[in-house]
């Protein structure tokens, strides 16, 4: 039932780039415990690099971060004191890949691990390459400040991995254009795009050849396996927990990818790569649950042929019946009355036992 099924309805993120919270606000000359406290947390939480804290909550301390320091861009000081190890098994990975490609590909494969608030993209062209993070929702508070710290997070794992030499081609910032925009020309030293669409760096292609300075093939493996093993898990958990979050979206009439992955506490990017990792698409378990669905409610209900393709998502009543014609071999009317026959029969032959 959809009451057992345990999923998480919060995106959570590793604390990682956020242990460098409190030395920069002590750098700018402010005390970090207030601004902890009042963003619900205690400074102890954030030791563990691994420690995982609701994404809306990471949001608003950086809000918070903002406010007590007057610091418009620290986001950008936070993400210049990243390395690779701060993004956890993928960058561990990214770090002794033997070519940066390789191991810009397994961070991609296992930033959901780090991160269930946003999504890594990847796009390797012949000439120039594009890293891209993907918010889960722009709703989030502090989302500049979001935007600016995976920004720099991104150009300081180009610069570990590919050396001091590496450039970005292009940045592009879904923020407003500051008042002040040298922070960002002095931490990007590319060219800078203002209120984009879609947060990303470009970079030359060239620079996937590379080699990581402490790139290691034999860790690299041992690595990848272990990040296999957790999504695997993952994997299975997501398999475990979609058909009773699609059958209570189906009932709430929030049942589009993005609404589903939202209520799983994952990006829509997540949600995909991982129903691709187990042999499935998401409108492949949406229709075996509407298949399922439907002979549910035409036996066990006095639904109205029209009401049951509304129950099921379909905007009009014809979609569904050609629908139900694939799925079970009949028309709807046709399936409801063999059902209801037999569930006479079965009646009968109770009462003459």
């Amino acid at each position: 039932m959809a009451s057992q099924i345990q999923f998480n309805d919060k995106p959570m993120v590793r604390v990682g780039p956020l242990l460098e919270i409190p030395a920069v606000i002590r750098s700018l000359g402010r005390s970090p415990e207030p601004v902890f406290r009042a963003s619900g947390f205690q400074l102890t939480e954030f030791v563990d690099p691994d420690h995982r804290v609701p994404f809306a909550q990471a949001s608003l301390l950086l809000s918070n971060s903002v406010a007590a320091t007057e610091c418009g861009h620290i986001g950008l000081l936070i993400g210049a004191r990243c390395t690779p190890s701060h993004l956890g098994l993928g960058g561990f990975v990214a770090k002794c890949a033997p070519n940066v490609e390789i191991g810009l590909r397994a961070l991609v494969e296992h930033f959901d691990l780090h991160d269930g608030g946003g999504a890594l993209a990847l796009d390797i062209g012949p000439t120039c390459t594009t890293l891209g993070y993907f918010v889960h929702t722009a709703e989030a508070a502090a989302v500049n400040q979001i935007y600016d710290l995976s920004a720099s997070v991104m150009c300081q794992l180009m610069r570990a991995l590919c050396g001091s030499a590496w450039r970005a081609r292009q940045v592009n910032l879904s923020r407003r254009r500051p008042p002040d925009t040298s922070r960002y020309e002095q931490c990007f030293q590319a060219k800078l795009n203002y209120d984009a669409t879609e947060l990303s760096v470009t970079f030359d292609s060239h620079w996937l050849r590379e080699t990581p300075p402490h790139s290691d093939p034999l860790l690299y493996r041992y690595l990848q396996k272990e990040g296999e093993r957790e999504h695997g898990v993952r994997v299975a958990r997501l398999t475990d927990s979609l058909p009773g979050v699609l059958r209570n979206g189906l009932a709430t009439e929030r049942f589009s990818a993005g609404e589903v992955a939202a209520t799983l506490g994952i990006h829509e990017r997540t949600l995909h790569r991982r129903l691709k990792a187990a042999g499935t698409t998401f409108r492949r378990e949406l229709d075996a649950i509407r298949a399922e669905l439907s002979t549910e409610l035409l036996e066990n209900t006095e639904l109205a042929v029209n009401a049951v393709a509304s129950a099921l998502g379909y905007a009009d009543s014809s979609s569904f019946i050609r629908a139900f014609q694939r799925w079970h071999g009949s028309s709807p009317s046709h399936w409801r009355e063999q059902a209801a026959q037999a569930a006479g029969s079965r009646r009968l032959a109770a009462k003459v036992s």
